[in-house]
């Protein structure tokens, strides 16, 4: 086997392994701050009386965050252009356990867990292809956190129609469907 391919291998088997850990790790993690940037988005639209324009409420993974490592998503609230027209809001919300695990992922890679002694480029390559697989952990706290919200008047003007999304920034986007009572 060549060391490319090795060294895919070993970043599968660790992505595999640590967002295992994660999963369960995180699975208590307090959304209180995502709910809070949420409120405050879809608030700033009431108040600025564009609320009835809301059509897409929509989390965007950044890739770039993971190259600049400031890890950020963004909360995006658009009408039907989603992508065309101005957005009617944005604001940043950045997962504050993700610096945190890079600088572990980081050590366990210098350590040679694989056996494979990693060069510093392929360490970093590891690393955002490890914290690319948090997409699900972030779809997890996206639906829990939304879900908060929509039990207080925030939602209450936001029209019915609205669409949640996630997904890449002009990249593939997936619906999510919330448990409300």
């Amino acid at each position: 086997m060549n060391r490319e391919k090795q060294i895919k291998e070993y970043f599968k088997s660790f992505r595999y392994r640590w967002l295992s850990e994660k999963i369960r790790e995180y699975k208590d993690y307090n959304i209180q701050g995502l709910s809070e940037e949420i409120k405050k988005l879809l608030s700033d639209l009431t108040e600025e009386k564009q609320v009835y324009k809301l059509k897409y409420l929509t989390l965007f993974f950044l890739n770039t965050s993971l190259y600049t490592k400031s890890y950020k998503c963004m909360i995006y609230v658009s009408d039907e252009g989603l992508y065309i027209n101005k957005p009617l809001g944005i604001r940043y919300w950045i997962p504050d356990f993700m610096k945190k695990d890079s600088y572990k992922i980081r050590e366990e890679m210098m350590e040679g867990i694989g056996k494979l002694l990693l060069s510093e480029p392929e360490i970093e390559e590891g690393i955002r292809f490890v914290l690319k697989g948090y997409k699900d952990i972030i779809a997890i706290f996206w639906k829990k956190a939304l879900e908060r919200v929509f039990d207080t008047d925030v939602f209450e003007d936001i029209p019915k129609e609205s669409i949640i999304l996630i997904g890449e920034y002009m990249g593939e986007l997936k619906q999510i469907n919330l448990n409300t009572k």
